[in-house]
């Protein structure tokens, strides 16, 4: 084989091995470095006692001592908070009531995500909610990522605005919880 077919040959190669690997997932960028959200290291279940159904309600404008911030369950409010976006951060124990109903919080850290982040993240949420979907956005600048997704027992810090992670995590989470959606959670999600 020539020299001019054998270069010819190995760039045909490497160009149709380079267009496999970015159907498959592999190259960089946000929509080419994929990865499941449940084989993400960071994504964090909790399955211990403040996960199950036997929660308590605390007294009205009573606060919680929670685990972890933002909460993935434990004892919170007799009102769940209704769902929608916020501009300042709610109260962690009525999100914590609308998790228990089913509802998935978005938390972001606005100094983190910044003005396009933040309505990049209302964009995605706003989907959600036209979907049905329980959701409550929210500032919170105390978060360790730049975004937060927490559902029942179960959270995952996102660096970014991933959709896909986003989309993902309300398939997987969203109303996998003690209480029904429609038992009172997010009474304003209509």
């Amino acid at each position: 084989m020539s020299p001019a077919i054998s270069r010819r040959l190995v760039g045909l190669l490497l160009a149709g091995a380079a267009l496999t690997l970015l159907a498959c997932g592999g190259g960089s960028g946000a929509t080419g470095s994929w990865v499941d959200i449940r084989d993400r290291p960071e994504l964090e279940i909790y399955d211990n006692e403040h996960t199950t159904g036997q929660q308590i309600h605390l007294i009205a404008g009573q606060t919680a001592d929670y685990t972890v911030i933002p909460p993935y369950a434990e004892e919170h409010s007799p009102i769940p908070q209704p769902c929608g976006a916020y501009g300042a951060t709610p109260t962690f124990e009525m999100v914590v009531h609308a998790m228990e109903h089913g509802a998935v919080a978005v938390w972001y850290a606005p100094d983190r995500l910044g003005a396009d982040g933040v309505e990049e993240l209302t964009a995605i949420t706003a989907k959600h909610f036209e979907d049905g979907h329980y959701v409550i956005q929210a500032p919170y600048g105390g978060l360790d990522s730049p975004v937060m997704l927490i559902a029942w027992g179960v959270r995952l810090p996102l660096e970014d605005v991933e959709e896909r992670a986003i989309d993902q995590f309300f398939d997987e989470f969203h109303d996998d919880a003690p209480e029904p959606l429609a038992a009172g959670g997010c009474p304003t999600a209509r």
